[in-house]
């Protein structure tokens, strides 16, 4: 190669490298006053779509884990948080989770916090807590007849409603009407940011999201 062609060719390298840096880094188009936070800062962000519908907003998530908030959205004291989702898949005994998650702060820097309870189409729930990059298990994946599921080859949705409630002494977890766990509120921080937790490889139709302090 001549000496003039290999400088040229040297000289694009980093101008390569970093759009395909910028690429998998980049931030989905968001609803107004909507935010994302992946789990892993370097996750590929390009398939991740956010989309407005009539009702709610409808999420798929490629290879990103990550949670989507509206900073002023929280709850303190004794409240009730309510998603009302539609999963659309993948069908069958996928294990990756869907939820809510409760109690979030400093969800832009490094130390963020935040509990959160997700349920997956293999019709187990799991209840997390993150401080940092670290996890703590509250409840480990457990199966509940209250979840619904998309079956196997089912080209169809279904439906399932999660509530947190935020109790004087307790915080109850629900799936469509049913407790399914609970602890007491002197173990959990749930004060703070509230929003839906979508783990990898799922489309999901949040149909509504809501918070009633003091119930």
């Amino acid at each position: 190669m001549r000496p003039a062609l290999l400088v040229a060719v040297l000289a694009a390298l980093p101008v390569a490298l970093t759009a395909q840096q910028a690429a998998a880094t980049a931030k989905p188009v968001m609803p107004a006053g909507w935010m994302v936070r992946p789990d892993d800062p370097r996750a590929d962000m390009t398939k991740v779509t956010f989309q407005p519908m009539s009702r709610g907003w409808h999420v798929t998530t490629g290879s990103v884990h990550a949670i989507f908030y509206r900073p002023e959205s929280t709850a303190t004291g004794n409240y009730t948080v309510t998603l009302d989702a539609f999963l659309f898949g993948p069908p069958g005994e996928y294990p990756e989770g869907y939820g809510i998650f409760v109690g979030g702060k400093d969800l832009t820097a490094a130390n963020q916090q935040y509990l959160y309870f997700v349920i997956a189409n293999d019709g187990r729930f799991l209840i997390k807590r993150r401080n940092g990059t670290a996890t703590a298990i509250v409840s480990d994946w457990k199966a509940s007849p209250a979840i619904k599921k998309v079956a196997a080859g089912d080209k169809g949705s279904v439906e399932n409603v999660l509530v947190v409630q935020a109790r004087k002494d307790s915080v109850l977890f629900s799936v469509n009407g049913v407790v399914v766990a609970g602890r007491p509120r002197s173990e959990l921080n749930t004060d703070g940011t509230v929003g839906f937790r979508i783990n990898h490889g799922l489309s999901v139709h949040i149909a509504a999201l809501t918070v009633a302090q003091g119930k």
